[in-house]
């Protein structure tokens, strides 16, 4: 990453406060000189920049795939650009944390409930749009002072019928919520996403996800060939009939999992009401 620092300027945004990092980015809060508002600028890593040929048009691309995505549980994108070496998203500033820093908290069912209901309208438009994420995940579900949520980094995210920028045989993700498809490098899918939003789900609900170790590998192998614990088992507190649901939006085969994210999402909530019967299926 290219040294910034306070007070930097790409294009009209003059750099305040690193907020967060990662292996390929800085978020900064930022001061918008046009328009005279706080933002949040994402800088991509100038090593990746330089090191893959490929990078530059596919951020740029998907930096206009997710900039189209009008939904209101979908973070705007509100302008991109490059500076030299250095590529930048714009985005809002968001202060009310990600769905990571909640969950270690602790999140009423009802509550966990609405947020899945969120998420999966989100992704069933983005997919509607020919869109897919590759990454859901707690840190990329951020919060306003409101508490309305928001999916995030779109990053990953590419257009379903084009493969002109998927490397073949290149594992995209973060292993916890990856599919098993993923995870043997093929194409994501809509319902790659959904087996994502269904690894939240149980972690949400459950308290821990599916498959958990100290090793990616391991989190890898344990995708591809375990089946994961009953929900109820993790949390004796879910009805049974949350088990069927959350096993089968996490079928190691994509056409066995739900029809969309909203099908798997009504099903849980079907099922999470259920009190008597609890062998039944939802």
């Amino acid at each position: 990453m290219a040294v910034l620092g306070n007070g930097a300027v790409l294009g009209r945004y003059r750099l305040e406060d690193r907020v967060g990092a990662g292996g390929m980015a800085e978020v900064w809060r930022a001061l918008d000189l046009g328009l005279e508002r706080h933002v949040a600028v994402k800088v991509m890593s100038s090593e990746a920049v330089t090191s893959d040929a490929s990078f530059v048009p596919r951020f740029l691309r998907e930096a206009k795939l997710s900039a189209r995505l009008e939904h209101p549980h979908i973070l705007p994108i509100y302008d991109f650009g490059q500076v030299d070496e250095l590529l930048f998203i714009v985005m809002p500033l968001l202060l009310g944390g990600t769905l990571r820093e909640r969950a270690r908290e602790g999140i009423p069912p009802l509550v966990a409930t609405e947020w899945l209901r969120s998420l999966a309208s989100a992704l069933d438009f983005a997919h509607g749009e020919g869109v897919v994420h590759r990454d859901v995940k707690p840190a990329n579900v951020l919060f306003d002072r409101t508490g309305r949520l928001y999916l995030s980094d779109f990053g990953l995210a590419r257009e379903a019928r084009s493969e002109n920028l998927t490397v073949a045989g290149t594992v995209l993700g973060t292993p916890v919520y990856m599919s098993p498809e993923q995870v043997r490098g093929e194409r994501a899918s809509p319902r790659s996403d959904q087996y994502a939003l269904g690894v939240l789900a149980y972690y949400l609900l459950a308290g821990t996800p599916p498959f958990e170790a100290n090793s990616v590998f391991v989190v890898m192998e344990r995708t591809l060939r375990e089946e994961p614990r009953l929900p109820s088992a993790v949390n004796p507190l879910l009805h049974r009939s949350v088990d069927y649901v959350l096993l089968k939006v996490l079928e190691k085969r994509p056409a066995d999992r739900f029809e969309s994210c909203g099908d798997f999402v009504s099903a849980l909530e079907r099922a999470s009401r259920r009190g008597t019967d609890p062998g039944a299926r939802p």
